[in-house]
């Protein structure tokens, strides 16, 4: 009799913990798809500023999806700022943007989408201050 072992009631105790787990794994897997981190309702800006000198400067820009709003300082002739928004689950999708060129501060509208709907937009700004845009539905890629 010596070394035989009893492992039934020791395996017994581990299954409501393996049990518990899986009821958690599960859980998680339920939830997941409602999680706005994991889900595609980003909106994936690109600013790109095509002036055709190097002095000149996009300044004082904002873009707003919603209830998030991202600011910067100084977009120079030739670079390109990507951000990333993240909107309230039930707030508009449309992008409104704002800049000043030459002293003047000018407002754009991006098309406008459902709440809960993702997507990618480009905005080229000319030497002028005219935006040019191009958008698709998330999942997707502008490049």
């Amino acid at each position: 009799m010596r070394g035989r072992r009893i492992t039934g009631p020791r395996a017994v105790a581990r299954r409501p913990a393996l049990f518990a787990c899986a009821a958690i794994l599960l859980a998680v897997g339920l939830l997941a798809p409602g999680c706005r981190v994991w889900g595609n309702d980003v909106v994936k800006i690109t600013v790109k500023f095509a002036a055709s000198g190097p002095d000149r400067q996009l300044t004082d820009l904002t873009a707003v999806v919603g209830s998030d709003k991202y600011s910067w300082d100084v977009l120079h002739a030739g670079a390109v700022r990507n951000i990333n928004l993240l909107p309230g689950p039930r707030d508009d999708r449309q992008l409104l943007f704002s800049y000043t060129l030459d002293g003047r501060q000018r407002f754009w509208d991006g098309p406008k989408f459902d709440a809960g709907t993702g997507y990618e937009i480009e905005i080229a700004i000319d030497g002028d201050g005219k935006v040019t845009s191009r958008h698709c539905l998330l999942p997707c890629s502008l490049n």
